[in-house]
């Protein structure tokens, strides 16, 4: 009886084939985590874009910037339903990736721009509120200044009513001299 073996052809095949499969799942296994990765980094990337832009909402570039994640985001969903028949299309998904490392490079400059942007304002603020309070300091002198030169002006005023007084009553005493002396009489002796 003659054993029949199996064409070495086909264990080739089979072998190929399940080769094929395994390398086939690999890559299916490598898309599924750069997939997951690239949209956990847009994840990340969209949760740190919005507090930039809480921190500095009138940097329209940094905001273009933040706008674009949404449609990231939808790419990767989007690639991640057309991974499945994977063979070519793992090319496209880490030229897909090294775009958004691009653009979380550029929001991280922005970033960067903003602190700055920031520390110069605070800086900026720290001198005018030192200025402010030197003006206050001025305001509480002139203040003082002022209630000390009210109260000389009401003393002054005080020795005025007396200096004119007295200018009345001396007035008064010359007509009286001027009439004892038989001089013109201007009325005012009384």
């Amino acid at each position: 009886m003659a054993q029949r073996l199996g064409h070495p052809r086909d264990e080739v095949g089979q072998a190929g084939n399940a080769v094929v499969a395994v390398v086939t799942l690999v890559t299916l296994v490598l898309a599924g985590v750069l997939v997951n990765r690239v949209a956990w980094t847009a994840e990340s990337i969209n949760k740190k874009a919005g507090n930039i832009a809480k921190t500095a909402v009138p940097i329209n570039e940094a905001t273009d910037a933040v706008l674009n994640l949404d449609t990231t985001n939808g790419l990767a969903g989007s690639i991640l339903e057309t991974a499945k028949p994977l063979e070519g299309k793992l090319a496209e998904i880490v030229r897909l990736a090294t775009s958004v490392n691009g653009l979380a490079s550029s929001i991280n400059a922005s970033a960067s721009e903003v602190d700055g942007t920031a520390k110069g304002i605070n800086s900026t603020a720290s001198g005018i509120l030192e200025v402010a309070r030197s003006i206050d300091r001025g305001v509480v002198q002139i203040n003082a200044n002022l209630d000390t030169t009210i109260a000389l002006a009401q003393q002054i005023k005080g020795d005025s009513g007396n200096i004119l007084a007295q200018a009345r009553t001396a007035h008064k005493e010359a007509a009286c001299i001027d009439r004892g002396l038989n001089a013109a009489d201007d009325g005012h002796c009384r």
